[in-house]
């Protein structure tokens, strides 16, 4: 016979609570629970519905790509990487690249890659590096192999106030035209928001840099021409993920809000969701592989409950280790784990209603909002931030 649960338990509310933590407590003061992520945001150990209103259900799809660094070497044993890694379930690759390829390269690069079921990312690590040139390699590639350019999905690491000491402007507004025109899904302008990561406590100031560097662009190419709308659809973040899961959750939830933001200061209304791309934190990883696993886990467990469109896990292999093909295999598992056994993908916010993280992203949407603010009497990004 079933019990009536209702009935075995007396109800309760926060005030019963504090009273049986005050006495646990024996007489310490109950705010010693409290937990401090900064100066400005401190949270409750208990939050109740009376307490928290939740926060607009984020406007983007749900679920996420995953993705796989393509391992360097030369180029057929890049390629070769890059196949092995569609083999197993691998939806975004993103090659890093450390010198600049040329036409024919590229050809080698992506042999046997079908570009039309994934999508394709192209971060440059170099001196010199010309992304627009690469761009241009790009597109002949397609379209000497027959691709609808209008189907291809994908993104080119440009971000002219981080490698530049003369920001290309000029080459970013021609590539922003062509994306427009032929190429919907591609993005060619990045936020790159690693270099704003200092730990959980900055969350708010990483996130304050990331969307006035964001909202710097779209000033830029507003004066030379080019709608705000049209840089925004061509634009994506990218984050990084450490050690601290609830901020790291958040931190990807308030930015969406952040942007939209700045979005209706430009007047655009009714904006597609932001793209994040969301990496691993190298700093967190040890020479450990074990407990990198472990930590890469609960990386991956973050982002996309942080809602992430794109998850890109480094080898468990960290430190001065070389990676190994159980790393590589253990980045695309880890998130196939996350999909296939918890069904995160079902979920376009996995972490609404949670009083806890919806309080916390609401604290950091204020503190960041307010720094962001304090960056803009300053002149923007260009001109408060060093860069």
């Amino acid at each position: 016979m079933l019990t009536d649960v209702s009935t075995s338990f007396p109800p309760s509310d926060k005030a019963d609570w504090l009273s049986q933590a005050t006495m646990e407590l024996k007489g310490r003061d109950v705010a010693e629970l409290d937990h401090e992520v900064n100066d400005r945001i401190r949270l409750s150990p208990l939050y109740t519905a009376a307490e928290v209103e939740a926060l607009p259900p984020l406007n983007r799809s749900a679920g996420w790509e995953v993705g796989a660094y393509v391992s360097s070497g030369t180029n057929p044993e890049i390629n070769r990487s890059a196949l092995t890694a569609l083999d197993r379930g691998a939806e975004a690759l993103l090659y890093r690249l450390y010198r600049q390829p040329g036409a024919a390269e590229i050809a080698e690069l992506l042999a046997d890659v079908r570009l039309d079921f994934v999508s394709l990312h192209c971060a440059m690590r170099y001196p010199g590096q010309d992304p627009a040139e690469l761009f241009r390699d790009l597109v002949k590639y397609l379209r000497r192999e027959g691709y609808d350019l209008s189907k291809i999905r994908g993104s080119v690491d440009f971000d002219p106030l981080l490698d530049w000491s003369e920001p290309p402007f000029p080459p970013l507004i021609r590539l922003l035209d062509f994306v427009n025109r032929w190429m919907p899904d591609f993005k060619v302008l990045q936020v790159n928001a690693a270099g704003f990561n200092n730990g959980p406590s900055l969350a708010d100031t990483e996130l304050a840099l990331a969307i006035a560097k964001g909202a710097e662009y779209l000033q830029q190419a507003r004066e030379r021409g080019a709608e705000p709308a049209t840089v925004n659809r061509h634009l994506q973040f990218a984050f990084t993920v450490g050690t601290s899961y609830y901020v790291d959750i958040a931190k990807l939830r308030a930015l969406r809000i952040l942007w939209a933001n700045v979005l209706r200061g430009f007047g655009i209304e009714d904006a597609p969701p932001a793209t994040i791309a969301a990496h691993t934190d190298h700093a967190t990883l040890t020479n450990d592989r074990d407990a990198n696993l472990l930590r890469l886990t609960t990386q991956a467990l973050a982002a996309v409950t942080g809602g992430a469109d794109q998850l890109f896990l480094s080898p468990a292999e960290g430190g001065d280790q070389p990676a190994t093909p159980f790393g590589h295999r253990m980045a695309l598992n880890v998130q196939h784990l996350l999909r296939l056994e918890s069904g995160l993908d079902a979920y376009a916010d996995p972490a609404a209603g949670s009083y806890y993280l919806e309080t916390l992203t609401r604290q950091l949407v204020d503190s960041a909002w307010e720094r962001f603010r304090a960056v803009e009497a300053q002149g923007g990004f260009a001109v408060a931030v060093e860069v």
